[in-house]
Formats: structure tokens, sequence, C-alpha cells
């Protein structure tokens, strides 16, 4: 395994495997919990290991960053001078990546807003966008002739990228936590619903083995009309009968916070008072 290297302390291997455990388990928990069922205390619970998932994906992202940065802190220069050559070598390096951001990002964007505008302006977009792939392709050139390897900026980027990953899924993950354990304590809440519809969401390419359908069932309260929606995964699809043999007049008890539902009865008329669990 290319991370547990020969030169590495117990210390620096022991990071290693505890950053692949966290990262391969925490996607093993964040599958579970996509497809575990998605219905009563039992679907909280499994939103709450869900988020557990991300949690520790991220967590596991981040332990590779000392790993990263070990061999460019081992190997910074010494003297002055060498500091000189280094900063010299980075400016020059990110000075590439900017010039290549503005010459492939910004001639693309430039080519794609003169094909947008093609059936207004046929000439003048014409001519523009001929210069945009111009100018990528003289660049592409230039950088075929020119390479820059990025050895002292490439170490960072990936290391800015592993931070991020890390900040954003422990964000949504701690976020999400935060949620199911609420919900979780404070129990369900019940309304009076209106049925006004639902949105089945079903993933598509190569993310769909990853990723269970989605019925997303959006209702309106009889206080205040506001929108309450629930979302039941595709392996509790059987539930949607409660709803259907409701009429559309719905008393709904689910879960605020994780939009998990629990359960749909008949409601004869709007309610006039909110009540939340242990109402009735």
């Amino acid at each position: 395994m290319g991370f547990l290297r020969a030169d590495f302390t117990w210390g620096w291997k022991a990071l290693v495997i505890a950053g692949i455990a966290l990262l391969f388990g925490g996607f093993a928990v964040l599958m579970y919990g996509e497809f575990s069922p998605s219905i009563g205390l039992q679907g909280v619970i499994d939103y709450g290991i869900r988020a557990l998932g991300f949690v520790a994906m991220g967590t596991g992202v981040v332990c590779f960053v000392p790993v990263i940065l070990r061999d460019p802190w081992r190997s910074r220069p010494r003297t002055e001078e060498g500091w000189r050559t280094l900063r010299g070598e980075a400016a020059r390096e990110a000075g590439v990546i900017a010039l290549n951001l503005v010459c492939y990002v910004g001639a693309g964007l430039v080519a794609l807003g003169a094909l947008t505008a093609l059936g207004r302006a046929p000439v003048a977009a014409g001519i523009t966008m001929l210069i945009s792939l111009a100018v990528l392709v003289r660049y592409r050139w230039h950088r075929w002739k020119h390479r820059c390897t990025y050895d002292h900026l490439k170490p960072f980027g990936i290391v800015l990228i592993m931070l991020a990953f890390g900040l954003v899924a422990g964000i949504i993950g701690g976020m999400q936590a935060a949620d199911a354990i609420a919900d979780a304590a404070e129990g369900p809440s019940e309304e009076a619903c209106m049925l006004n519809g639902f949105k089945e969401q079903r993933p598509s390419g190569r993310g769909a083995a990853f990723n269970a359908t989605d019925l997303v069932i959006d209702f309106t309260t009889g206080v205040g009309n506001k929108h309450v929606y629930v979302s039941i995964k595709e392996q509790d699809r059987a539930v949607l009968q409660q709803i259907v043999d409701t009429g559309g007049f719905v008393r709904l008890t689910y879960y605020p916070r994780t939009n998990v539902f629990v359960r749909a009865e008949s409601s004869l008329g709007w309610r006039t008072t909110d009540n939340t669990s242990g109402a009735n």
C-alpha cells in the first residue's frame, strides 16, 4: 500500500490506517443509512446513522492531510537562498495556474456565451466563438510545449481539497445528526393537512447504485397554510397507500426536522389549532 511506506513510524502508519478505516467505514455506514427503513423512529435513527457516515468520511480524509504534508515539510529549504528559490518557483507555478484559469475557463465561458447569442447576432457571435476556440487551441499547444509540473503547489492544492471535503462533510453530517437527535428526543409532530402531490426523485447515471429513490410528498397545513414535506425511500413505497386511503385530507404524523414520515390517517375537515405529539 503506497501510504504505508517503509520509512513511516508506527504512529504514521496508525494515522493512515485510521484514515482508511474511517473513510471506507463511513462510506459503508452512509450506504446502510441510505437503503435502510425511512419511516418512524427507525427512520430517524437511520437518518442519524447516515449523518455519522458523512462525519466519519470527512474525518478519514482529514487524517491524510499530515501524511501529504510530511514530505514537503521534510524537504523544506534550510537556507535563506533556498527559501528565495522556493518562493520564486511557487510564484511561477501560481502564475501558470492563474493563466490556465483565464485561458481555459475564461475563453470557454466566452465561447459558450457566443453560442447562446448565435441566433441574435450570428456574425459577431460566430467571430467571437472562433477567436475563443483559437485561444484555447493556441494556449493548449503552448502548454504542451512548455510543461509545468506544479511540484511545489500540488501537495497544498490536494490538502486544500481534503480540508474542504472534510469541512463540508462535517458540517452536513453534524447538522443532520443534530436534527436526528432533536427529533428523537422531542418526538413526532401532528398536523391536519391537505395532500398537494408528490415528486419522485430517482437518481440516474453512475450515482444511481449509491442512492435510493426518494418520494417527496407535499402537504399544506390547515393552520397557516404552510407546506410540510416528508420524504420516503423507495423501499418504503408501500406506506403511500396510507396517504391514498385518506382521500387527500390527512392527519399527518411526522418528524419535522428530518422530514421522516410516521403515519397518515383520514382527517375530517381542518383543525383550528396546531398539535404536537401526544395530542388526541
